[in-house]
This record gives C-alpha cells, sequence and structure tokens, in this order.
C-alpha cells in the first residue's frame, strides 16, 4: 500500500481532454500548450505517471466512434486502434484468416493488459519487447492515421516509426487474403520472440520473419521462394530457409539474460522448427 501511495503522489497535474471525433482529438493535440499525447488503454501513459514523468494535455480516445471496432472491408479487416487484446483474440474475423494470431493473443501477457491494453497503443509504445508490431509486419498490416492537417493517410506497419508527430492512428488494417502458413513464437521471451509468415505474392512465395524482443530493431527479413514452399517440389530445406531468413537480420542484443550468439542460434532453431511444422501441416489457405 505504500508503494501504490508513493506512485501516486508523483502524479502531478495534468488537463485532460475527451474529444469524440478523431478530427478534434488531432486538432485539441495541435493546440495544446506543453506536451500532449494521445490516451488508449492508458498502460504505458499510467506507468510514466507513476514516474513522475507524463504530459501536461493527455487527449482520451475512448469516445472517438469506431475507436474499437472490427470492420470487415472488401480486401481486408480493419482493427479500430482501440480494439484490446482480448478483442482480437476473441475475433471471428481475425481467427478466419489469422487463426495463429488469435490462438498467440489469448495467452499474451495478462488479463488486465488483454482486458485494457489496446493493439494500438502497442503499435505506438515504440517498446521492441512488445508484440503486436512484429505480429502487424509479418501479416501485411497497413496503418491508417490521420495527420495533423486533417488528411487521411496509410503506411505499411513496418513503417509506424514513421509517422509524422501528433498524427493520431485510427485502425490497423489486415489483408483478407489468408497466409499460405502464420506462426507468432512468444514461448521463449524475454530470450527472443518473433512473427513468421509465408504468403502468395503474384508468381512467388514470400516468407517475411519479425523478431521482436531480443533484437535491437525490427527490421523484417524478407525472402522470395520460386517454387512451392510444400510437397515434392520444395527444393529447400526448413533449415536452408530458416537460414535464408536469419541471415539477414540485425544482430540480437546480447544482455544478462543471453549473449547474441545465444540468441541467434536459438532464433534458427525455432524459426527451423516453426517450418517444420508448417511443412507437416500443409497450406492453410483454401485455394
Amino acid at each position: 500500500m505504500l508503494v501504490a501511495q508513493r506512485s501516486r503522489h508523483r502524479i502531478r497535474p495534468f488537463r485532460l481532454h475527451r474529444p469524440t471525433t478523431a478530427e478534434e482529438a488531432v486538432a485539441l493535440h495541435a493546440a495544446s500548450s506543453g506536451s500532449a499525447a494521445y490516451m488508449g488503454g492508458g498502460i504505458d501513459l499510467m506507468a510514466a505517471f507513476k514516474r513522475g514523468a507524463g504530459p501536461d494535455n493527455v487527449i482520451h480516445l475512448g469516445l472517438l466512434p469506431g475507436w474499437d471496432s472490427i470492420v470487415g472491408r472488401e480486401k481486408e479487416i480493419a482493427l479500430g486502434a482501440g480494439t484490446t487484446h482480448q478483442q482480437l483474440a476473441d475475433a471471428p474475423s481475425i481467427r478466419s484468416i489469422l487463426p495463429a494470431l488469435c490462438d498467440a493473443w489469448s495467452r499474451v501477457a495478462n488479463n488486465r493488459i488483454r482486458v485494457k491494453g489496446t493493439v494500438g497503443g502497442n503499435l505506438m509504445a515504440g517498446n521492441q519487447s512488445y508484440d503486436f508490431p512484429m505480429a502487424a509486419v509479418a501479416s501485411g498490416a497497413e496503418l491508417e492515421f490521420l495527420d495533423r492537417h486533417l488528411v487521411v493517410r496509410r503506411i505499411s506497419a513496418a513503417r509506424s516509426a514513421d509517422l509524422p508527430p501528433g498524427a493520431l492512428l485510427t485502425a490497423i488494417t489486415l489483408p483478407r487474403v489468408r497466409s499460405l502458413a502464420y506462426a507468432v513464437q512468444l514461448q521463449w521471451k524475454p530470450i527472443v520472440a518473433f512473427a513468421l509468415s509465408f504468403r502468395r505474392e503474384q508468381d512467388d512465395v514470400v516468407g517475411r520473419l519479425v523478431v521482436g524482443c531480443g533484437s535491437a530493431s525490427m527490421a523484417p527479413s524478407i525472402i522470395r521462394l520460386d517454387h512451392c514452399l510444400f510437397g515434392n517440389s520444395a527444393r529447400e530445406t526448413p533449415l536452408d530457409i530458416a537460414e535464408r531468413l536469419c541471415s539477414s537480420l540485425p544482430s540480437p542484443l546480447s544482455d544478462w539474460r543471453a549473449s547474441s550468439e545465444y540468441r541467434r542460434h536459438l532464433l534458427k532453431v525455432l524459426v527451423r522448427r516453426e517450418i517444420e511444422k508448417i511443412r507437416a501441416e500443409g497450406p492453410s489457405d483454401e485455394d
């Protein structure tokens, strides 16, 4: 109780705004005197306040239309940036294209984080140990946002760091085309975590490996296979594919938990195992 009281006393005064549209939220951010931050689930923001940090203006986004909606479009599924981790895990429309993502997200973090934390906040926190950014990049997701000029724009999830100052993330879109295979490996955190996908793009099969926890950056490794990933026509072994995927990644971190060399070796082993499992189960798409 004493610890909780001390952390509460560190929270300095701030102005709370509750806009009802995305345009109003962006305008409030631009017009704020002093520092300003958007608030979705508030997990990271409240932690900052308890450390004695935090902005002068908090723009709470809970009243925005469609903030936590999951909407099917012709070629994609749009997750409102305020969609919680639990809503993502429970969504039938997401399970229809990325069942492995829903399975992994039903166990991610703890109950409090799953129920309160949002996928948008997870993306925008810039924390390498968070899991949704790598999952979004591997799935081919794009980010919809409203810039400070109130123009709706889109970029790849791999470029989330390029969102301009003051921009408001409004949705994350996932392609409706089901991947040939998709996997999320979280069991070895905090040593390493990654997302892996294989998708048909034109005449090739494209593999994407994105490492989150255990890496200094989230730059994806992308390879093309000019032959089938499955069956007798597959020319490369799972080890060959794993080596290719891992070879272009940045060097893993080296800390008290594990050396860079150990993380690199473990990553190759885990990726190879996922590819072996993918080949044993066959493609997950239906065409």
